[in-house]
C-alpha cells in the first residue's frame, strides 16, 4: 500500500459552547436506544444535560455505567457483556482518556457506532479509532485498533474550560509529540515503503497543532486558572482534541510513545500520560540530533507551561528501570517501527543522558 494514501475522520466534531445540547438532535440518526459510559466525575457534571438532550429528542438510555477508572481488558468485557443484553443502537463515551476509551472499546465490542462527549482537554483519545489499554494500576498493555472512528465528538468549551488547569497542561504535553513523531513516520514511509504514505492534510494538522500549542499554550493555562473562557483557550482546546488526534491517527505515534510505554511499565514513574509524552518528545528530538536551539524552545516552553523536562520531575526512576524502559522502547513497542532507523537501546540511553545533562 505504500502508492495509498488514507485519512480516516470522525463523522462530524462538534466543538463550542453549548455544544453538548446538540448530542440528542445529532445522535439520533444513529438510533434510539443508548448506553451511556463514563467517569463519575464526568458524569456528575454534564448527566443531567446528556440525559435531558437524549431524552428530549426521543432517544431511550438503556443503560448507564458511571464507575470506569481504567481503560481494562476486564472493564471492557465486562461493560460489553452487559451492554449485549440489552440491544444498544450506540454508545456515549463521556469523561477523559479512560472513560472514552473504554467506550470506544466496548461499543467495537458490541459492534454499533460510539458517540464521545469530552469533559476535559487531557487527551486527544476522543475522536481516534483507538482505545490504549492498561493494567489496573495503569501499566500500559496494548493499544486496540478499531475498526472506525466515533460518528459523533461533542466537546462543549464550556465545559473544558472549568476543568483545572492541569487537565489543560497534560493534554497540551500528549499533543506536544504529534509534529515530531508525524515527521518521523513520514520519513520512515519514504525510505522502509512499508506503508501509506502520510497525505499532506495530516501532515498540516501536525504542524497546525504545535504552531497553536506554541502560540496559545501559554495564555490558555494563564486563563483557565483565571477562570476567563478566551480564544486561546479555544484554540488549544482544538489544537489537542481535534488537530492532534487526526494528525497523530493519520500518521503514527513514534519514539516518545514507544518511550513513555516503555516508562510507564517499569512501574517507578509517577506522572500523567501527558506528561511522560512531554518528557520523551524531548527525549526523541535529542535522539533525532535536532539543533539544539530547537530542543531548547520546546524545553522551555515546557518549564514554562508546567511540564516536566527531567526524570527526577517523574519520580526518579532507577537506573536499570530507565534502560529497561529504553529497552523495552527500542526491541519491542511497535511504534519505534515509525522512525526511520532501527531504533537502539544504548543510543535512546544516551540521548537520555544528553537530555539530563542539560539543567
Amino acid at each position: 500500500m505504500e502508492h495509498v494514501r488514507k485519512m480516516v475522520t470522525p463523522s462530524l466534531y462538534l466543538q463550542g459552547r453549548g455544544a453538548i445540547y446538540h448530542l440528542g438532535q445529532k445522535a439520533q440518526a444513529f438510533g434510539n436506544r443508548a448506553y451511556v459510559i463514563g467517569g463519575s466525575t464526568a458524569l456528575s457534571v454534564v448527566g443531567d444535560r446528556i440525559r435531558k438532550s437524549l431524552e428530549s429528542n426521543g432517544v431511550d438510555i438503556l443503560l448507564w455505567e458511571s464507575g470506569v477508572k481504567e481503560c481494562t481488558m476486564d472493564a471492557i468485557a465486562r461493560l460489553a457483556d452487559t451492554g449485549r443484553k440489552s440491544n444498544p443502537h450506540f454508545v456515549v463515551g463521556v469523561g477523559g482518556g479512560k472513560a472514552v476509551d473504554t467506550a470506544k472499546a466496548v461499543a467495537c465490542r458490541i459492534k454499533v457506532p460510539s458517540v464521545i462527549i469530552g469533559t476535559q482537554c487531557a487527551t486527544n483519545a476522543d475522536t481516534s479509532a483507538e482505545s490504549i489499554v492498561y493494567t489496573g494500576d495503569h501499566k500500559f498493555v496494548e493499544a486496540l485498533t478499531l475498526p472506525r472512528n466515533p460518528v459523533l465528538v461533542i466537546e462543549d468549551t464550556d465545559v473544558l474550560s472549568r476543568a483545572p488547569a492541569k487537565f489543560m497542561i497534560w493534554g497540551m504535553g500528549d499533543a506536544l509529540s504529534t509534529k515530531f513523531e508525524s515527521e518521523a513516520y513520514a520519513k520512515a514511509r519514504a525510505k522502509k515503503k512499508d506503508g501509506p504514505a502520510p497525505t499532506t492534510a495530516a501532515m498540516a494538522l501536525a504542524d497546525a497543532c504545535y504552531n497553536g500549542l506554541m502560540e496559545h499554550g501559554l495564555k490558555a493555562v494563564h486563563d483557565v486558572k483565571n477562570g476567563i473562557h478566551s480564544r486561546d483557550v479555544d484554540d488549544v482546546i482544538e489544537a489537542v482534541k481535534l488537530s492532534s488526534a487526526m494528525a497523530f491517527e493519520n500518521t503514527g505515534c513514534a519514539l516518545a510513545h514507544a518511550l513513555h510505554n516503555g516508562l510507564t511499565r517499569t512501574g517507578e514513574v509517577k506522572g500523567e500520560h501527558g506528561e511522560i509524552v512531554a518528557y520523551c518528545t524531548i527525549i526523541q528530538m535529542v535522539y533525532e540530533k535536532r539543533h539544539a536551539d530547537e530542543v531548547s524552545a520546546v524545553r522551555t516552553w515546557c518549564e514554562k507551561v508546567g511540564l516536566p523536562t527531567t526524570l527526577d520531575a517523574l519520580g526518579g526512576p532507577s537506573k536499570m528501570a530507565v534502560r529497561k524502559a529504553a529497552e523495552y522502547a527500542a526491541e519491542k513497542d511497535p511504534d519505534s517501527r515509525n522512525m526511520p532507523e532501527k531504533v537502539k537501546a544504548q543510543d535512546v540511553l544516551k540521548a537520555i543522558e544528553t537530555s539530563e545533562s542539560v539543567r
